[in-house]
C-alpha cells in the first residue's frame, strides 16, 4: 500500500465504542448496508445496545460478525463434515496408548491433548501439518528426544487423516469460514461500509482478512489501543502491540501511518512508554484513576472485589470484573451471594468445576483410591457405554456425591452434554475403559469446556476473563489476579519441538499470550475509575507482583493506595464483630387449634420444631429461583398422569409421561434420558394398580376430628374400602406404620372409615384396606395391609396424633428441634441453627 487512509486506533481505548459509532455515522452508509466485525459475542451485544442508543428507537442493525481472536475464545458449531477436537484426543490417545513407552490411555491422554493442541496452533498459522516432513525438520542436529517426538508426530499426523477420511478439523473449518467472508466482502456493492473493531490481528487467518479489507475503498480498521512508538519493540513477542505490527509490516506500514481517532484524553500514552523499552523520555504521571489493592490472600481478594462491587452498586454505578482464573470465579460467586450480589457470570466456567462435574470426579476418585469395583460392574451391563455408567451412578449413588448437584439444572445438562459426546466418541471406536481411564478422559473432556450460564444484560455487575472484556466498559473496572503467572498468565510451552523449530513453522511462542494480556491490561487501566488486586499469597506459597504492575512503577506511575486501605480495613473489620449469644430455647407459642393437614403430623412427631416453623410462623423454605426440574417435579408428574390417565395400558402410560416430560424439560434435555428410564420402569405396576381401581376417585378431600382438632387431607386415590397412596421414593415400612409415627394414610383410612369423604360408600368402607404404590428407582412393587392390619395401624396413628396434640397444642409445652438423619425432616434446619445445637 503507498499509504495507509483505512487503519485507525483510538486516543482513549476505554472509549472505541464512541470511535466505533463516529465512523459509522460520518460514513453516510445506511446501518443495513454495513458489515462489523467484533472481538466476540458479547461484544457483538454491547454493539447492538450502543447503536439502539445513539439512534434513539428501534432500527435494522448492520450484520455484526464475532471474529473472535482463537480457538479457546467461541465454542465452534460442529457438523458432519468436521472431525471434533473430542474425537480427535480420543482417537489420538487410543493410538499412543499403543506406543511401548506410553503403554495405557490414561498416560496417552495428556500426550494426545498437547499434540492436539500443536496441530490446532500449526493449522491457526496457515500451516498444513500432514504436508510437513517432520523428520527432516527435526535432523540430526536436535537432540535424540526431539527427533523421536518428531517422527512420532509425522506418523500419528499421517494415521489421523486416514482414521478422519480427510474431514476438516474444528479449527481448519473455522478458518475456512473466516476465510470465506472475502469472498462475501467482494461482492458487497461500493456504497458499503466493512469494519473490523477491536482486533488484535493475533491469528494469521484473521489477519488475512484484516489484510483484505484493509485493501478494499471501503473497508475500515479499528485497532485495539493505541499502536505508537519504536517499531523494534512491537517486534518483540512481549510487546502489547507484537500483532498490530506483523499487521502492519505485512501490508508495508508503520505505526506512524496509523491515524489516530481522537475520543478524549488517557492513560495510554504512558501505558505505551511504561511498556515499551526507551528510558530517556521517563517521567512521572498521575495515574488518579487507578487504585491497588494488595490482599494477604486470594480468599480475601475476592471478599475486597465484593465490597468495591457492593459500593458501586450503592452509587448507582456499572462494574466489570476482569478474573484471568475459573477458581477465582467460584470464590468471587460465593462473596456475591453473602452480600446478595447479582451478577452476570456469563463469561463461563470449566466444566470440572461446576457441581456436577467435581461431584463425579470426585466419586470417581474415592472409588479409584478404595478399589471399588462398582464402575466395572455398571459400565459391563450398560454394555460398556460411558454415558449410560455414569447414568446408572447418578441414579443409584445419589447420597455419595459430593458436592451435591441438581441433575436437571443448566450446568448439569451441559456436562450431561459433554459426557454423551465422550462417550459416542469412545464407542466410534469401540474404546473399552477402566475406572482409571474412564476417570482420565471425563476430567480432560470437561476441563476443556465453558459451561456459560444465561447472559444477564440488566446486569449491574459483568464478571468476564481477559478476552471476553475487549470492547467492554463500565464506571468501575476490577483487575483481579495481578501475580505473576497469572496476570500474565504463562503461554503454550511446546514440549514436541526445538524452540526454533516451533517458530519457523509457526507455533506461537510462550510470550504471545503475554503480549495479548498485556494489551487488555493497558486498555482496561483506561477507565474512568479501576482498581488493581492481587494476593501475596496463593495457596500458602507467596506469590510476585504481575510485571504489568512493576511497569507502571518503574516507569513513574503514581497510584493511589489510600482507598484500598479503607477497603481492606472494612473486609477485614467483617471477622472482628462483637459476639452476641443466641437463643436456643425451644419455642413456646400460644396455644393452637386450627385445622392441620395429615401431612403435617409426620413433622410433629419427627421434628415439632420444623411442625411450627412451617404451620405456626407459615414459613417455607424459598426454592432457588435458578433450579431447574427436580425429584419433587418428577413426583408431581407422575401423581398428574396417573391421575389423569384414560388408557392405563403400559405403553399408553409411557407415552403420556414422555410427553409430558418433554414438555417440562424442553426436547433436547439430557435429563429426559433419566426419567424416561423410571417411566419404563414404572408403568407396569402403574398400569396394574390403575386397572384394579378404576372405579377410584382421586384428590379427594376429607376430615375427621381427633382430641378435639380437626384433621384434613387429601387422598391421592380412593374407593368404597379402600385408600392409596403414590410414593415416588420409599413407602413408610410397616414397623413406623404400627407404632402410629407414619400417621397419613392410616388417618385417610380412618376417615373413609368414618364418612370424612364426599362419596357414596357401603359396609366395605367400614373395614377398609391401604395400599401404597411404591415407585422407588430399582424397587416398584405395590405394598398392600389387609382390613387388620389396616385398623391396628388407625388405632396407633390416632394414639400417636391425640398423645402429640395433647403434648403440643393446649400452649403449655414447647416444640423442640430433634436432630435426624432424614433429610425430608431437616429442610429448616438452618432456620434453627441445627449445625450450633449441642
Amino acid at each position: 500500500m503507498e499509504s495507509n487512509k483505512n487503519i485507525f486506533c483510538v486516543s482513549n481505548p476505554a472509549k472505541i465504542m464512541d470511535a466505533l459509532w463516529r465512523m459509522m455515522h460520518e460514513s453516510g452508509v445506511a446501518l443495513t448496508n454495513m458489515l462489523i466485525f467484533l472481538p466476540s459475542r458479547r461484544a457483538v451485544r454491547s454493539v447492538e445496545k450502543m447503536i439502539v442508543e445513539r439512534v434513539g428507537h428501534a432500527v435494522l442493525l448492520p450484520k455484526l460478525v464475532a471474529l473472535g481472536e482463537g480457538a479457546e475464545q467461541e465454542n465452534f458449531d460442529e457438523d458432519a463434515a468436521t472431525v471434533s477436537t473430542l474425537e480427535r484426543v480420543v482417537a489420538m490417545s487410543y493410538l499412543l496408548s499403543g506406543v511401548r513407552s506410553v503403554g495405557k490411555i490414561s498416560a496417552a491422554l495428556p500426550v494426545a491433548r498437547s499434540l492436539v493442541t500443536m496441530q490446532d496452533y500449526l493449522e491457526n498459522s496457515d500451516k498444513d501439518v500432514s504436508d510437513v516432513d517432520w523428520s527432516d525438520l527435526v535432523n540430526e542436529k536436535y537432540a535424540k528426544h526431539f527427533q523421536d517426538k518428531a517422527e512420532l508426530f509425522g506418523m500419528l499426523t499421517r494415521m489421523q487423516n486416514e482414521i478422519f477420511s480427510g474431514r476438516d478439523t474444528e479449527t481448519r473449518a473455522r478458518n475456512k469460514s473466516i476465510l470465506a467472508w472475502i469472498d462475501y466482502i467482494k461482492n458487497m456493492p461500493q456504497n458499503s461500509l466493512v469494519i473490523v473493531c477491536g482486533s488484535t490481528a493475533s491469528v494469521p487467518v484473521t489477519r488475512k482478512l484484516m489484510k483484505y479489507i484493509a485493501s478494499v475503498p471501503f473497508g475500515r480498521i479499528i485497532l485495539s489501543g493505541k499502536i505508537s512508538g519504536n517499531d523494534k519493540d512491537f517486534a518483540q513477542d512481549t510487546n502489547p502491540y507484537n500483532s498490530e505490527h506483523i499487521f502492519l509490516s505485512e501490508l508495508g506500514l508503520t505505526a506512524d501511518d496509523v491515524i489516530e481517532i481522537n475520543v478524549g484524553k488517557s492513560n495510554i500514552d504512558f501505558m505505551n512508554r511504561a511498556f515499551g523499552n526507551d528510558v530517556s523520555n521517563r517521567s512521572e504521571y498521575n495515574l488518579d484513576n487507578c487504585h491497588l489493592l494488595e490482599c494477604n490472600t486470594e480468599a480475601e481478594e475476592a471478599a475486597a472485589v465484593a465490597e468495591i462491587v457492593a459500593r458501586g452498586i450503592l452509587e448507582n454505578k456499572s462494574v466489570l470484573v476482569i478474573t484471568p482464573d475459573a477458581a477465582a470465579n467460584q470464590r468471587l460467586m460465593s462473596e456475591f451471594m453473602y452480600l446478595n450480589i447479582v451478577a452476570d457470570f456469563s463469561g463461563g466456567t470449566s466444566g470440572a468445576c461446576v457441581p456436577a462435574g467435581r461431584a463425579i470426579l470426585n466419586l470417581m476418585d474415592d472409588w479409584l483410591e478404595a478399589g471399588n469395583r462398582q464402575f466395572d460392574e455398571i459400565y459391563l451391563s450398560c454394555g460398556y457405554d460411558l454415558f449410560n455408567t455414569i447414568a446408572q451412578m447418578v441414579e443409584r449413588f445419589d447420597a455419595d456425591f459430593a458436592p451435591k448437584f441438581i441433575v436437571e439444572d443448566n450446568d448439569s445438562v451441559a456436562v450431561w452434554t459433554q459426557i454423551k459426546k465422550l462417550s459416542d466418541c469412545l464407542n466410534l471406536y469401540k474404546i473399552k475403559l477402566n475406572l482409571g481411564d474412564a476417570r482420565a478422559f471425563v476430567y480432560d473432556c470437561l476441563s476443556g469446556m465453558r459451561v456459560r450460564s444465561v447472559m444477564n444484560p440488566n446486569a449491574d455487575v459483568v464478571v468476564l476473563g481477559t478476552i471476553e472484556s475487549r470492547m467492554q466498559t463500565a464506571d468501575i473496572v476490577i483487575l483481579t489476579g495481578l501475580n505473576e503467572g497469572m496476570f500474565p498468565a504463562t503461554g503454550y510451552e511446546n514440549p514436541w519441538l526445538p524452540r526454533s523449530v516451533a517458530v519457523s513453522v509457526g507455533v506461537p511462542s510462550p510470550n504471545h499470550k503475554v503480549s495479548l494480556m498485556a494489551l487488555d491490561f493497558m486498555n482496561l487501566s483506561c477507565n474512568t475509575e479501576v482498581y488493581w488486586l492481587r494476593s501475596r499469597v496463593s495457596g500458602s506459597v507467596q506469590t510476585q507482583e504481575s510485571r504489568f504492575l512493576s511497569r507502571v512503577v518503574v516507569a513513574g506511575g503514581k497510584f493511589d493506595y489510600v482507598h484500598g486501605d479503607d477497603i481492606l480495613k472494612a473486609v477485614r473489620n467483617r471477622d472482628k464483630l462483637e459476639p452476641k449469644l443466641l437463643n436456643y430455647d425451644t419455642p413456646v407459642p400460644p396455644a393452637d387449634w386450627s385445622d392441620v393437614y395429615v401431612t403435617e403430623l409426620e413433622n410433629l412427631i419427627h421434628n415439632p420444631y420444623l411442625f411450627y416453623v412451617k404451620h405456626i410462623l407459615r414459613l417455607n423454605p424459598i426454592n432457588d429461583y435458578w433450579a431447574g426440574v427436580d425429584a419433587r417435579d418428577f413426583g408431581n408428574l407422575v401423581h398428574e398422569v396417573l391421575e389423569k390417565a384414560t388408557n392405563t395400558s403400559e405403553s399408553a402410560l409411557v407415552a403420556d409421561m414422555d410427553c409430558l416430560a418433554r414438555e417440562r424439560l424442553g426436547r433436547n434435555n439430557l435429563i429426559f434420558h433419566f426419567w424416561h428410564r423410571r417411566f419404563t420402569e414404572i408403568a407396569p405396576m402403574a398400569s396394574r394398580m390403575l386397572e384394579n381401581t378404576k372405579n377410584a376417585l382421586v384428590e379427594v378431600s376429607g376430615h375427621t376430628k381427633i382430641a378435639g382438632r380437626t384433621v384434613r387431607a387429601r387422598a391421592d386415590r380412593i374407593w368404597d374400602g379402600g385408600v392409596l397412596d403414590i410414593k415416588t421414593g420409599s413407602a413408610p415400612s410397616e414397623t413406623r406404620l404400627t407404632d402410629g409415627t407414619m400417621p397419613q394414610l392410616p388417618l385417610e383410612a380412618l376417615m373413609l372409615k368414618n364418612g370424612g369423604f364426599q362419596m357414596y360408600t357401603t359396609s366395605k368402607s367400614k373395614t377398609p384396606i391401604m395400599q401404597f404404590l411404591q415407585l422407588k428407582s430399582g424397587n416398584v412393587k405395590l405394598i398392600e395391609y389387609d382390613a387388620a392390619q389396616t385398623e391396628e395401624m388407625i388405632k396407633a396413628a390416632v394414639s400417636k396424633v391425640t398423645e402429640a396434640f395433647n403434648m403440643y397444642c393446649t400452649g403449655n409445652a414447647g416444640y423442640p428441634y430433634y436432630k435426624t438423619s432424614e433429610q425430608k425432616y431437616k429442610s429448616c434446619d438452618d432456620f434453627a441453627r441445627a449445625d450450633e445445637r449441642d
